[in-house]
């Protein structure tokens, strides 16, 4: 049997035990068995306390009977310490008392004596893999968590980390009296660039813009982000007044002026530039950031290569929001809402395994609008709580009456807003719902996204791991671009992981986001959770998905999002490519 090698660093075992003898025979063994440890040996529990304090060892071996300290004692001293150490005791067959304290204080081992090298052999192997898995894991964890604040092409903070920031940096304002600043920009005919030179000059503009950008923002505290596409934002706190923004928005402007040198060839690009200010035109960090978008685009109006500070008169947003608001109170009445489909494959089947209801607005003056442009407001205003109610029944019910039809059982997806889940009452409407359409509940799927986790986690868990006591499967949505912790994943009553499609689209050329989604696959599988890549929208990223091992997937390549009545006769067939793809190699 092959012994697990813990990466990075050898893994230390800390020995305890009064009796020389013994102890030289068990410590002969265990540096023959298991040559990769780093052994350390205490003749009594109070040296072994004293070794663990300054060492932490991984692994602790300790016989109970000891004088100074016994075992036990020194087990519960180091259990206070790191609730998390993983001990094996050595007892005697009659030594009841200890048996029972070593249960009580998390011991994970105890072997009888007189020692038997197998008995002991197999504790240490059994806690080598839960080292080596832990750490393997916090590796993962490490390395996602550098993609999840960092932008993979410019190196540039990305909006996760900016958006931190920035809230710190505003209650350091608020406290202090001190102006902040927000400059929002984007490339002037970015995408002729992309559209006639090609996406990799594209992306090397790209990062030469962000050097350029950092070259003109000096100050420590002053940072530039990548937000996204060609839009880039920049941070300047601790302002003494808004003409330092005004220098800066110049400075870059006039750096501009400058050719960028690609390989090949030299560019020129403009930009505009829009300037909010803390505290005048805005007190939060979103206000801020939506205010300078704001005056940027009114920079664009106005000609090329200029900035525009933001103004109150610019803000139409406000009569906006009051039309949609007052229209999506109403739309729900006059059933201006409707459920499209889009299937869930497993290419290694061909089968369609689950589909996702994705909700839409047919608006009598607008036309088709799209959640991204609603949903937000719905969950500000609480809307949403009937809005999701109704998305939940009408596709529990559309699914039972496909199973009424005789197709073939499939889960049907349904998202929920953080509002929703945040809810007292969501478990007693999602099982009301369940019980009004005779909907099975392991039929039922409730998509989460990362973003939730932010808020009250105690919360979440409670409310979906009642969810998933009634049979409903959970899944997290766009997984890997929220939260800042994966120890969520160990909590929550989870059975899918779905890669967002960010991660999908550049998959087969960025190395970054095929390094990013094959952590994520390795992970869900180390934890026993399904996988799911979203937006498959060509053959070319289904193939790479399936060499990486995962082989459920969503996107345009299979099918768009489509009615109920579209989608009825496509659920007992294969897709269109029913056959797994053969002789992959990754890139």
């Amino acid at each position: 049997m092959d012994t697990p090698v813990a990466e990075n660093s050898a893994v230390t075992l800390l020995y305890v035990e009064d009796n020389q003898a013994i102890q030289k025979l068990v410590a002969r063994m265990i540096i023959r068995r298991f040559p990769q440890l780093k052994l350390v040996l205490a003749e009594n529990g109070q040296e072994g306390l004293d070794h663990f304090i300054t060492m932490h060892p991984d692994i602790i071996i300790t016989d109970i009977q000891m004088p100074v300290m016994d075992g036990i004692q020194m087990s519960r001293k180091i259990k206070a310490i790191d609730k998390g150490a993983k001990i094996i005791a050595i007892t005697a067959f009659g030594d009841v008392d200890s048996l029972v304290e070593s249960i009580n204080l998390g011991i994970n081992h105890y072997v009888l004596k007189p020692i038997k090298n197998e008995k002991l052999t197999a504790a240490i192997e059994e806690l080598l893999k839960d080292i080596q898995m832990a750490r393997q894991l916090r590796m993962q964890n490490e390395y996602i968590l550098q993609m999840a604040y960092y932008d993979s092409l410019t190196g540039l903070p990305n909006r996760q980390l900016f958006k931190e920031i920035l809230h710190q940096s505003l209650a350091h304002a608020q406290r202090h009296k001190r102006l902040l600043a927000v400059l929002f920009l984007d490339l002037d005919r970015f995408k002729v660039i992309n559209d006639t030179l090609g996406h990799a000059v594209g992306d090397q503009l790209l990062k030469a813009v962000a050097l350029r950008l950092k070259q003109c923002c000096r100050r420590d505290e002053e940072m530039v982000s990548r937000r996204g596409g060609d839009e880039f934002i920049i941070l300047l706190p601790d302002l003494d007044s808004a003409q330092e923004a005004v220098n800066v928005a110049r400075k870059i402007i006039d750096a501009f002026a400058i050719a960028f040198v690609i390989p090949d060839r030299e560019l020129f690009i403009n930009t505009c530039i829009g300037i909010s200010l803390f505290p005048n035109d805005g007190d939060d960090g979103e206000t801020l950031i939506k205010n300078a978008d704001m005056a940027m685009y009114c920079a664009k109006e106005q000609g090329r290569n200029r900035y525009h500070l933001y103004n109150p008169s610019m803000d139409t947003h406000a009569a906006w929001r009051h039309d949609m608001e007052n229209s999506l109170r109403m739309a729900q009445q006059r059933g201006e809402f409707f459920l499209n489909y889009q299937p869930e494959v497993n290419v290694k089947t061909g089968r369609i395994f689950s589909v996702e209801a994705l909700l839409r607005w047919q608006h009598p003056e607008l036309g088709l609008v799209l959640p991204n442009q609603f949903i937000h407001l719905a969950e500000e205003t609480g809307l949403i709580m009937a809005l999701g109610e109704w998305a939940l029944r009408a596709a529990c019910a559309q699914n039972k009456a496909w199973q009424g039809a005789r197709h073939p059982n499939q889960r049907v997806a349904v998202n929920l807003s953080p509002r929703q889940v945040q809810s007292d009452n969501l478990a007693d409407m999602v099982e009301n719902v369940l019980r009004e359409t005779q909907l099975a509940p392991r039929w039922l799927e409730l998509e989460v996204t990362e973003e939730l986790l932010l808020h009250d986690l105690e919360t979440v868990i409670r409310t979906l791991r009642r969810l998933s006591n009634l049979g409903v499967h959970i899944s997290i949505d766009d997984f890997g671009t929220g939260y800042s912790s994966l120890s969520y994943l160990k909590k929550l009553p989870i059975h899918t992981l779905k890669i967002d499609q960010s991660f999908v689209s550049d998959i087969t050329v960025n190395h970054d986001d095929s390094a990013i989604a094959k952590a994520i696959i390795t992970m869900a599988k180390s934890l026993g959770l399904n996988v799911i890549a979203e937006g498959v929208e060509a053959e070319k990223q289904m193939r790479f998905l399936y060499s990486l091992g995962c082989w459920k997937m969503q996107g345009y390549f299979f099918s768009t999002p489509v009615s109920a009545e579209e989608f009825s006769p496509f659920i007992c067939k294969p897709y269109r490519h029913n056959k797994p793809p053969q002789n992959i190699t990754t890139h």
